[in-house]
């Protein structure tokens, strides 16, 4: 029975209508019955208990016809013996082991998970926590290698970090080979005078490839050691993340017997060219916003060591091998790393960089429907995106040198005949970075030359650079005089970040 109530007879209720009701009694015209329960032979239908009419404990009365086989769900409606429920080389979810237990499959034979061992090297890398000294780098990779293996379905083991000696990281590769199905060897797969895994894989098993035209990620190895897989990954964060995503995840895949195909891609508008070697596939990270009806993908930091880059991306744009690069305005198909809600739901900020854009963009987090997306190419960059449709909004202080005014006869001269508001967001202060206490005692720009002092400089086309280049013009300095002055940066914290470690 599909539903509760009473077992009869259909050609008994043909005559039933609201002024000429059929009664019908227990035991004579039907039986009571419950969802699910079976129906006795003499029974072709069920009328749910929202339709009857209790006449006495015994008795009902309908005012309506039932047909036959009303509410009875047949044998093998839903599966008949020897249907296939599941393929081979399927996934199951959540809704199939409902169907297999249904169908009386109590067991199934699977891949088994691949047990994955991620073995970190290097003498310069230190544990978490540990005390920083010079040249230290905190290992964090084989963290985030564990993280995506389980997301891919697979058993990941961090070994301990191995130093950088040959026989030492051959007796862990060795036993790790003898034990895991998968070997994930990170760094020392470069050309360095320590970087021993092509080495060691060539003396414990064998090297099918060292390296690989992408970028980045270019120096991976792949090979195998008593006949299980390793791959030799280099160390650049960035460079580790697409091996991993685009090597490590289809072999794990592949182990458990089944290809994902699950990445998503849409189709964007790039708002500055790109250009890249043809001799790689070159993933680029790129921040996407939804202007316009059309979406916009704008390039951020390409760096293999960019960390932040992977953290700050909304997708990547895969470039072919066979292309130098892309022009603006052209429409490309980016792998999208968010859903599309979310990016239509994000306020995309293309132009000057400043601290209170990240605590703008947290603070919007924090009240759940829209994000902010800042993508920090100088004042020149924001206002050329908010000329073409590119961005929401432009984060700009554009002096004119002129008239010693700001912004405004920009906004005239690339944007005329167009409604902008211009909002006085914030007022800031700018001067000089030195280090802490100044020991060099620098007060001026005319200093820095006197004193023959280092200098890191902001991205052409950025307002500090304008403004850098105005009072530069203003004093009558040569910027050739400056050393270090066309060594830049793109943003404020990084400018800091290099006076700090002078």
């Amino acid at each position: 029975s599909a539903v509760d109530g009473i077992a009869t007879v259909a050609k008994k209720t043909f005559t039933a209508t609201d002024k000429n009701p059929v009664r019908l009694k227990e035991g004579v015209d039907y039986v009571v019955i419950d969802t699910g329960d079976p129906i006795p032979d003499e029974y072709d239908c069920v009328i749910m208990v929202e339709d009857l009419i209790w006449v006495s404990q015994d008795e009902v009365e309908i005012i309506k016809p039932a047909i036959p086989w009303q509410n009875i769900r047949q044998i093998g409606e839903d599966i008949v013996e020897g249907q296939l429920i599941l393929p081979q080389s399927h996934r199951i979810r959540p809704a199939d082991i409902g169907a297999l237990i249904a169908g009386g499959v109590f067991e199934v034979e699977v891949y088994k998970k691949p047990k994955v061992a991620i073995i970190p090297t290097g003498t310069e890398i230190v544990e978490p926590g540990e005390e920083l000294k010079v040249g230290d780098i905190i290992e964090f990779n084989s963290r985030v290698f564990a993280a995506q293996v389980e997301e891919y379905g697979g058993i990941p083991t961090r070994f301990d970090i191995v130093k950088d000696d040959f026989e030492k990281l051959k007796d862990v590769v060795d036993q790790a080979s003898r034990e895991y199905d998968i070997i994930l060897l990170n760094a020392g797969s470069s050309a360095g005078r320590e970087d021993y895994s092509k080495k060691v894989i060539e003396t414990l098993g064998e090297v099918y490839i060292h390296g690989v035209a992408i970028k980045p990620g270019k120096p991976v190895i792949l090979g195998k050691v008593n006949n299980k897989p390793i791959v030799g990954i280099p160390g650049f964060p960035v460079s580790a993340y697409f091996i991993m995503e685009n090597i490590v995840k289809k072999l794990v895949n592949f182990v458990q017997g089944y290809d994902r195909k699950d990445k998503r891609y849409i189709e964007a508008t790039l708002s500055k060219r790109i250009m890249s070697s043809p001799k790689y596939l070159e993933f680029v990270r790129v921040k996407l916003g939804f202007i316009d009806g059309k979406y916009i993908a704008a390039p951020i930091e390409r760096g293999a060591g960019t960390t932040m880059s992977l953290v700050r991306a909304d997708g990547v744009l895969e470039i072919p091998e066979e292309l130098e690069g892309y022009e603006k305005g052209t429409r490309v198909n980016v792998n999208i790393l968010k859903s599309e809600d979310e990016i239509k739901n994000t306020i995309l900020c293309i132009g000057s960089h400043d601290l209170i854009l990240d605590i703008a963009a947290d603070l919007l987090a924090k009240r759940g429907k829209f994000t902010l997306s800042s993508a920090h190419v100088g004042s020149m960059g924001g206002i050329l995106s908010l000329k073409d449709r590119e961005t929401h909004f432009a984060t700009i202080h554009l002096l004119d040198v002129e008239t010693g005014e700001y912004n405004k006869s920009y906004i005239k001269r690339y944007i005329p005949n167009r409604k902008i508001a211009l909002i006085k967001f914030v007022k800031r202060i700018q001067g000089l970075m030195v280090k802490k206490g100044n020991p060099l005692e620098i007060n001026s720009l005319e200093d820095i030359v006197k004193k023959g002092a280092r200098f890191v400089n902001r991205q052409k086309g950025s307002g500090t650079r304008i403004l850098l280049d105005y009072e530069l013009k203003r004093l009558g300095i040569n910027p050739k005089d400056i050393i270090g002055y066309e060594r830049e940066e793109y943003t404020h914290i990084s400018v800091a970040a290099q006076i700090a470690k002078g």
